[in-house]
């Protein structure tokens, strides 16, 4: 089946040794093709035997050098994907798992459920529109409001997450707005969650591009709020990534959401209450220094059908932009009801009914309720439908102690406090979400090597970015007072550079999901990035072959040895003179190299002389 085949069979012989003399006698398995698990086994035993020890050297090696077959914890993603059937039994209202029931008597003597419920828009930098259609449609109405809303009612809290949307935004606003953001940073009521440029991609993405957009909207965030985000949101990412995982521990978070995995998984996940654990990598045996815990949720989508508990018929009828007045109605055609006195009693006591089943997928007492879905809360209506009808609810709902409920709206930073006060022992995951379906054997696999021209055009712009920043850095410094080279033009280059590289990691960008108008756009930003590179790295290497820095120079007389006029096609290797060209040949690299460098001249007689 496909299942199998993408996600690991059934037991296969030799891949996993009960002892060394056991895998010496062993022979080399037969991989399948496209099988994850055994490909992964397979290294793991052919270096295993090869491994140094530090005991046997008496000092500290690289991680590598540890028995590394598998990290010591309780949930190890290979062995899971071994064991599951990849199966898609109907479910009932919860399509993909199991009817939920719970024992309404048991549940009044337990420790009370806190339920956060936590308002939030997710924001695609380019998906159906561009970045810039986006900003001007809709994005912008969403952060007025929230600075509105927020601004005015204590009670109301938001998440938010891409950088780049904020930034536009705060170039925008007026002096009032931005001290607004920063008392409802300081006071809790905003928490910017992750605060990188973009939610990136984690299977197309480059680590370096990864880490650069993270860099960039976090060094945005100091210089201007002095913030340092602490908890990592990715909702619609396509699949999940351990070396994310770690990345995001490095950058000093603590906690993170995920969504989107494997059906079969969640299930297996829910069954055994392990949504939440401590992701730990797969070389980090015993240690719990890579360790981040992880909050995972359990239905379909992240939309408000489907977070609230396990019927999205019931969770459509609390999404309260969906009233008739609201533009958009629920599929399954029973609408949201407006709360008020004569029916908050009965509809806070089937939310609280939701709320509890979802509980019973979770081991601590406490609840994370997503309010939210793509570009939500961009109209007055919104904010306040959705914040009105949730106070009465929370109200309602507080106040009948046979429910033992306290409900309230929150932050990610609010909901993992009281998760940690209730759960210090989250068990232990090592292992990857790849590769996702979201439902049958629909496999979102086809991302991975999808407008190949684009993804090749990422990379070109990410090693033209790191040569011109260093050839940069080198004209800087060799510089010094003078006012020959034209640092501040040249920086201003870099950054745009920078973000236009960090705005294409976006999962709608670098995994070709977009639409063909939105790929032009994130196209030609790329283009317009890479002659800003070849400017900055022109300039700064005719700088540094001057003898005589304190002498500007009117023109650049450097050209890079390839020409890109469109975004589209394919760049023009540039001809050089054979009778008058002079080569020069920049390794932005930290080590020697040694390789054949490929000059295009327009004579076979041509000599090159060093």
């Amino acid at each position: 089946s496909i299942g199998k085949v993408v996600n690991g069979g059934g037991p296969k012989p030799g891949v996993a040794a009960d002892s060394k003399e056991d895998n010496d006698r062993r022979p080399e398995p037969v991989v399948e093709a496209g099988n994850k698990v055994q490909v992964v086994h397979q290294f793991l035993n052919k270096v295993r035997p090869t491994l140094l020890s530090a005991a046997s050297i008496g000092v500290d090696v690289c991680a590598l050098s540890k028995s590394h077959s598998q990290a010591k914890g309780d949930v190890q993603m290979l062995d899971i994907y071994e064991m599951l059937p990849f199966d898609n039994p109907d479910g009932g209202v919860w399509k993909q798992g199991w009817e939920i029931t719970y024992d309404s008597e048991k549940i009044k003597t337990e420790p009370k459920l806190e339920v956060v419920v936590i308002p939030h828009s997710h924001d695609d930098p380019g998906w159906i529109k561009t970045f810039e259609k986006y900003y001007q449609d809709q994005t912008r109405h969403i952060l007025d409001g929230m600075v509105k809303k927020l601004g005015n009612e204590p009670k109301m809290k938001f998440i938010y997450a891409e950088m780049s949307f904020f930034e536009r935004w705060w170039r925008d606003t007026d002096q009032s707005s931005r001290d607004t953001v920063k008392r409802i940073l300081t006071n809790g009521q905003l928490e910017i969650v992750t605060g990188a440029w973009v939610m990136t991609d984690e299977a197309n993405a480059h680590y370096f591009a990864t880490i650069d957009q993270m860099i960039e909207g976090h060094q945005w965030l100091k210089n201007h709020l002095d913030y340092q985000p602490t908890n990592h949101w990715s909702i619609d990412p396509f699949g999940l990534s351990p070396s994310i995982a770690y990345i995001l521990k490095k950058a000093n978070m603590t906690n993170m959401v995920i969504q989107r995995v494997h059906y079969v998984i969640k299930r297996h996940l829910a069954k055994n209450k392990q949504l939440e654990f401590m992701w730990r990598q797969l070389w980090s045996g015993d240690s719990d220094k890579t360790d981040i815990s992880a909050h995972m949720f359990p239905f379909y989508s992240y939309d408000v059908p489907h977070t609230c508990g396990p019927d999205p018929k019931i969770c459509c009828q609390f999404d309260f932009k969906r009233l008739p007045s609201g533009g958009i109605s629920c599929p399954w055609n029973v609408p949201p009801q407006p709360i008020d006195s004569g029916n908050v009693a009965e509809r806070a006591r089937t939310l609280a009914d939701q709320y509890r089943k979802k509980a019973q997928l979770y081991k601590a007492n406490t609840l994370l309720i997503p309010l939210g879905d793509d570009f939500r809360y961009d109209t007055p209506f919104e904010w306040d439908m959705q914040f009105e009808n949730y106070m009465k609810l929370f109200e309602q709902m507080n106040s009948q102690s046979d429910l033992n409920i306290h409900a309230r709206f929150g932050t990610l930073a609010d909901y993992f406090k009281v998760l940690h006060e209730r759960e210090s022992q989250l068990p232990i995951l090592s292992g990857d979400f790849f590769t996702y379906a979201d439902r049958d054997d629909h496999y979102w696999s086809g991302y991975f090597t999808s407008r190949p021209f684009y993804k090749r055009m990422d990379r070109v712009l990410q090693h033209r970015l790191r040569a011109a920043e260093i050839a940069f850095t080198l004209s800087v410094s060799s510089a010094k007072d003078s006012k020959n080279f034209p640092s501040d033009e040249l920086y201003q280059l870099l950054v745009s550079a920078r973000r236009n590289l960090a705005l294409f990691q976006h999962h709608d960008g670098v995994t070709g999901t977009a639409k063909d108008g939105v790929v032009a756009d994130y196209g030609q930003r790329m283009l317009d990035s890479i002659h800003a590179c070849e400017k900055v790295l022109a300039a700064s290497a005719e700088f540094l072959l001057k003898n005589d820095k304190a002498v500007s120079t009117a023109h650049l007389s450097f050209q890079v040895d390839e020409r890109r006029s469109v975004h589209d096609s394919y760049p023009m290797r540039v001809v050089a003179n054979a009778k008058a060209s002079t080569v020069v040949i920049f390794n932005p690299l930290a080590q020697k190299r040694r390789e054949v460098a490929c000059v295009v001249v327009d004579s076979p007689d041509a000599q090159a002389v060093s």
